[in-house]
């Protein structure tokens, strides 16, 4: 890949972005959109003159059928390892209760989100972990229990799933689809700590480390 970072559009409905990262020689993807996604991330692949079999391997930031709805499809595309939160992993393979917003009128709708194919994970994260390539798997729960972001050592980058979202002002992920926002404004704090330049979110553009410091110091 001509770039390290290649953001991939994973649905215009839901807003959200995954992720071609290079890495010290690794490929990775972060994060696979709804079902329809999978086509997109290997046409953005083809586009970097890479293949399909470069990919070492897909990390989920977490359940929800927005970022790990086209998992199943890429990893039979790819054969790459699939890396998810240790809380998530049973929602993911579908033994576990999908986490549903908190209010009826937003589970209606988001059920779409809920009905997408289940795939067995292959590594479960439930400590700051290295990954291939050096990539850093980061525990960060609170919008889903086993949520994660995953930091970028070499490019001084967090990407962090729904731990914020950016569309508007920066903010904690919406609390009617937040699991637990308490545990979610303490990983806020705990990501904001590592003083990475760059965070990079799962919904809305890029901020800097100290916009996201900004945003815990409101948060105490």
């Amino acid at each position: 890949m001509g770039q390290p970072v290649v953001r991939v559009n994973g649905g215009v409905k839901e807003a959200v972005s995954l992720f071609l990262v290079q890495h010290r020689g690794v490929l990775s993807i972060i994060d696979t959109g709804i079902a329809g996604s999978a086509k997109r991330i290997l046409d953005a692949l083809e586009k970097a003159g890479r293949k399909p079999e470069d990919v070492r391997q897909i990390v989920l930031t977490h359940c929800h059928g927005d970022h790990a709805g086209d998992a199943k499809a890429l990893k039979e595309a790819t054969g790459a390892m699939v890396v998810a939160g240790a809380e998530d992993v049973a929602v993911i393979e579908g033994t576990g209760e999908y986490p549903r917003p908190v209010d009826r009128v937003m589970r209606t709708v988001y059920e779409s989100l809920t009905r997408y194919p289940r795939l067995p994970v292959d590594r479960a994260v439930s400590e700051p972990e290295h990954l291939d390539g050096g990539l850093v798997a980061l525990p960060a729960p609170g919008h889903t229990a086993g949520h994660i972001a995953v930091h970028a050592p070499d490019l001084d980058t967090i990407f962090v799933g729904d731990l914020v979202w950016h569309l508007g002002p920066l903010r904690p992920s919406w609390r009617r689809v937040t699991q637990d926002p308490e545990r979610n404004r303490e990983s806020i704090h705990r990501i904001a700590a590592l003083a990475a330049s760059k965070i990079v979110p799962g919904h809305g553009s890029p901020v800097t480390g100290e916009r996201l410091s900004a945003l815990a110091a409101k948060l105490r």
